[in-house]
């Protein structure tokens, strides 16, 4: 199969300015973790498109809002994430949770009306949840979360409910264009070459995949089940777990999130966001699944070990594949050549559609 996405889209300015309107600015983008916002005034930023961002708890309600002063434009909250009232930090101008300012400093020198306040509320954002995760979307006419991810809902809803100790972030930045690092994601044609001495070992195999709407899955058999040999003693505390699988599932939320899990015992969440054309920022997270074993001293050490082992067998794998898509970034620039996509490589193909349908 000829690829869809030409060489140059993978640096063209155009292209990366086309995409921040067409296809950002009108999805369902990742905004964290519920217990991201569990105590109040608790928030993250983030830059949608060029639109600045603000997710926050407020009175116990996560809401979103452009985070812009309607007073006279400064970054409401500077910092990427923190506990902070929603005030601006060069006049002071604070709002409350609809996002009308209701601090004003020397309020009487305005002398504004209730419905001027009111025309100066700050441009808010739709906010649903899957499970533990939290999506905004800029398009308040978009369609809803659950229509957006179709028939991997309930399974992300139930196996994100299960997320127990977060055990690693990992944060990257790559000299490569996202897509490059998406599709990279999505194949394990590279995997004997380049993580012959990491992903390799896990022995993913198999050709099952599953698409719906804009995302897909590969269902992997594992060359090792779950409580085979020395397995079995490293799983055994997470028995009585809630979300259990009998290999490796690999998920693309469209258009840049990765959600993966081996037996439902780890799982990791990878966001892939563009920061220039041919520039990206990684992100990865590390859970565990939630248990209610208690561990013995022989038991939590070998249980400590195991998690160091998850931690650096996935930093491995992303180092090693940061390499492989800077190469890629470094190739795209002079190849004549629109690019070959095989069955092992069915998700690229579907995911450029995708792409392709969003921006045209």
């Amino acid at each position: 199969m000829e690829a869809l996405i030409k060489p140059v889209e993978y640096f063209d300015n155009e292209t990366f300015l086309n995409e921040q309107n067409k296809l950002f600015l009108n999805t369902w983008c990742f905004a964290g973790f519920k217990r991201d916002y569990d105590v109040d005034n608790s928030f993250k930023t983030f830059s949608i498109g060029k639109t600045p961002v603000v997710v926050q708890n407020l009175k116990g309600k996560i809401k979103a809002f452009k985070n812009i002063c309607s007073h006279r434009h400064s970054i409401i909250q500077v910092e990427k994430s923190g506990i902070r009232t929603l005030m601006c930090p060069y006049h002071g101008w604070a709002y409350d949770k609809r996002g009308v300012p209701i601090g004003i400093p020397k309020k009487p020198l305005f002398q504004f009306s209730k419905e001027e306040l009111n025309c100066l509320k700050l441009e808010e954002y739709k906010v649903e949840f899957c499970g533990q995760l939290v999506f905004i979307n800029l398009n308040n006419d978009a369609e809803s979360l659950e229509d957006f991810l179709g028939d991997f809902y309930d399974e992300i809803e139930l196996a994100s409910n299960q997320f127990g100790d977060l055990i690693d972030v990992n944060e990257i930045d790559i000299n490569a264009n996202w897509k490059i690092l998406v599709e990279n994601t999505l194949e394990s044609y590279h995997v004997n070459l380049v993580h012959s001495d990491s992903f390799k070992r896990l022995g993913a195999s198999g050709l099952k995949f599953k698409f719906n709407k804009y995302h897909s899955k590969w269902i992997a058999d594992l060359k090792s089940k779950e409580n085979d040999g020395r397995q079995q003693r490293i799983n055994k505390p997470y028995q009585d777990r809630k979300y259990k699988i009998n290999g490796y599932d690999h998920l693309l939320i469209f258009p840049n999130l990765l959600f993966s899990t081996t037996y439902g015992i780890s799982f990791n969440l990878s966001l892939i966001e563009p920061v220039s054309p041919e520039k990206s920022k990684f992100t990865s997270y590390v859970f565990m699944t939630k248990t209610n074993t208690d561990f013995n001293n022989s038991d939590n050490l070998l249980d400590q070990t195991y998690r160091k082992s998850l931690i650096d067998f996935n930093r491995q794998v992303f180092d090693e594949d940061q390499e492989v898509c800077e190469g890629v970034q470094k190739g795209v620039y002079n190849s004549h050549y629109p690019g070959q996509l095989s069955e092992e490589e069915s998700r690229v193909c579907e995911f450029q559609k995708v792409y392709k349908n969003k921006i045209n």
